[in-house]
């Protein structure tokens, strides 16, 4: 089975429970986090996967690991993916879920990538411009790359707001390229 449909197909049953109970907000956050440390160490994904190990020993290891300190539901769907031997789709189930939640509450997920890094005020006075823009809330990611050798890249969702001077000299250059010289 593809692996998104999977992650949405669990991500979804875990988000409309915790709209219900109105917990999304704390399961966002401890989901965040989890899918955070997974992805920067894998081990303990390999474990709960290794086939080579009784489930009671990963249903161990879970309960040591997370009960009482994450959400009470997100510790209950960990338990189901182990048990559904479906460890390896935490991360995408993270992300899956991280989507229904900001689709719920008008977020955004925007990438914004500069020349050069930005202060705390410049960046605040580009999220307030692109909240305008889009009319919703944006979550800003920054990244700094000097290719674009000055301006900004918003990835907001779907969409490229490109005003970068790379961009600007490429343009130029297509332009100029189509000049008859007589």
């Amino acid at each position: 089975m593809d692996a998104q449909l999977i992650a949405r197909r669990y991500a979804g049953g875990l988000f409309e429970l915790t709209e219900e109970k109105k917990v999304s907000d704390e399961v966002n956050r401890d989901f965040n986090e989890l899918a955070n440390l997974l992805r920067q160490d894998r081990a303990l994904l390999q474990f709960l996967a290794a086939p080579q190990l009784l489930d009671s020993d990963k249903h161990a290891v879970v309960e040591t690991a997370f009960r009482g300190k994450v959400a009470d539901y997100l510790y209950s769907l960990i338990q189901l993916v182990v048990a559904k031997h479906r460890t390896n789709f935490l991360v995408e189930i993270a992300a899956e879920y991280e989507k229904l939640y900001n689709e719920s509450r008008g977020i955004v997920a925007t990438r914004l990538i500069t020349a050069v890094p930005l202060t705390e005020a410049e960046l605040a006075a580009i999220k307030t411009k692109l909240n305008r823009i889009t009319g919703k809330q944006i979550d800003l990611e920054t990244e700094v790359d000097p290719k674009i050798i000055a301006g900004v890249i918003a990835i907001v969702g779907d969409k490229i707001i490109d005003r970068s001077v790379r961009h600007d000299l490429a343009v130029l250059r297509e332009r100029l390229l189509e000049l008859k010289v007589i």
